[in-house]
């Protein structure tokens, strides 16, 4: 028994720690709260989309889309209609020939709004008719540069829930 009058220990060594004193500060700052769990949701989308990115520009793969600002593979474009998908159609080595998409916007946006409204499957117009082709040489230089300022893999035939492949065009791995 201690000589002290009172009892220095501290609370969590007691036994006897309560949570009614973290759930009423909880209950005071509730909007507190939220906006940290909505911050945090956003940064670790943030994060999970930026590895993404990264992970498919390190291992391009047949059927990956490419977000691009296609003045910097033609200057002489529309200025106002420069960013656009790019569909990976082969990878020979490390020749790349894609298949550039039709319809432009004149922001970066994200993979989703591209595929929005299942356009590319929908539209018969929503490529280009010929193909580009490209080295790896030009391909890195152009992610270096951030002219290719995006780029995703479809989940199954799917990017961020809009169609983007026929399934037929699937690539069994």
């Amino acid at each position: 028994m201690s000589a002290l009058p009172f009892n220095n220990k501290p609370i969590y060594f007691r036994g006897n720690f309560q949570l009614a004193p973290i759930s009423t500060v909880v209950k005071q700052h509730i909007e507190v709260v939220f906006f940290l769990l909505i911050a945090l949701f956003f940064i670790t989308n943030a994060f999970i989309e930026s590895n993404e990115k990264e992970r498919v520009l390190t291992n391009p793969k047949k059927n990956d889309f490419f977000y691009i600002d296609y003045r910097a593979i033609d200057p002489s474009s529309d200025a106002r209609f420069r960013y656009v998908p790019m569909k990976v159609l082969d990878i020979d080595g490390d020749i790349f020939t894609f298949k550039v998409g039709n319809i432009a916007h004149t922001t970066q946006v994200s993979p989703g709004q591209h595929a929005k409204f299942d356009k590319a499957l929908l539209l018969r117009n929503y490529y280009r008719v010929d193909n580009l082709v490209l080295n790896r040489v030009q391909v890195n230089e152009l992610v270096s540069n951030g002219a290719i300022y995006d780029a995703r893999r479809p989940r199954n035939i799917y990017i961020n829930g809009w169609m983007v492949l026929h399934t037929n065009e699937l690539v069994p791995e």
